[in-house]
């Protein structure tokens, strides 16, 4: 089977170490951060690209950010995204390079696989 073929095994390829994801050519990502106008304390996170934006809260200030907007700072940031830096950030503690299975939030993995789908992001074996 193609693991390129459809977004979901793209996905599951790149977080197996089998290949990267790239930004696709001649499109936009942009990240942005600010204090909630509606819930005090808060974050509100959002990532925008090709016309459509995500948007995610957060504590703050100086509360660790939540699973997406790392995932959306780490796209924006980034024309080639591999295993290393898409897991890098996706546990409670630091990475420290240990080989124990490190696992991204479902809603991570859905929204790499809109932007898969919606050919943002593509995967390539590099």
């Amino acid at each position: 089977p193609n693991e390129w073929s459809d977004a979901q095994s793209t996905i599951k390829s790149v977080l197996a170490g089998r290949g990267v994801l790239y930004q696709a050519e001649g499109i936009a990502f942009a990240y942005s951060s600010i204090p909630s106008k509606i819930h005090r304390g808060r974050s509100s996170h959002r990532f925008y690209v090709n016309g459509e934006m995500w948007q995610s809260e957060s504590e703050s200030p100086g509360a660790k950010q939540n699973d997406m907007a790392q995932i959306f700072q780490l796209v924006s940031n980034h024309r080639r995204l591999d295993d290393a830096i898409l897991l890098a950030n996706s546990d409670s503690g630091e990475h420290d390079g240990s080989t124990e299975q490190q696992q991204l939030s479902p809603e991570v993995v859905q929204f790499l696989e809109e932007l898969v789908s919606a050919g943002v992001l593509y995967g390539s074996d590099e």
